[in-house]
């Protein structure tokens, strides 16, 4: 996929979550589709920055440490222990979807300088 087609598709995942973000029992719904939404966003930035991107998460957060990016590595790597947490159960909901959201904010702040 090109530059602008994760574009694209970040943008229409985020438009779902807005659907989804006012509700507890979203909270697994709205975390995985927060980590899609920031990996298309992560893949718009790098090829736009760097010309080169990756399109699944396998290596991406080395990916982006050789880049030095490494705040926005940390960043990811927080949102999938959030994914984690969630899609495999045990952890509790609290201010997940905050936390999500404020990640994904972060991803689209850095997405903005490019």
């Amino acid at each position: 996929m090109k530059a602008e087609g994760h574009l694209e598709r970040a943008n229409d995942i985020k438009s779902g979550i807005k659907s989804l973000q006012d509700s507890d029992r979203n909270v697994s719904s709205v975390v995985e589709l927060v980590y899609g939404c920031a990996l298309h966003y992560i893949a718009y930035t790098t090829e736009k920055k760097f010309g080169v991107h990756k399109d699944i998460h396998t290596g991406l957060l080395k990916f982006l440490r050789e880049r030095d990016e490494d705040e926005v590595a940390d960043a990811f790597s927080e949102l999938e222990t959030l994914r984690h947490g969630r899609w495999y159960g045990g952890k509790g909901n609290g201010d997940t979807i905050e936390r999500a959201l404020a990640i994904l904010s972060f991803i689209e702040e850095w997405k903005n300088g490019y």
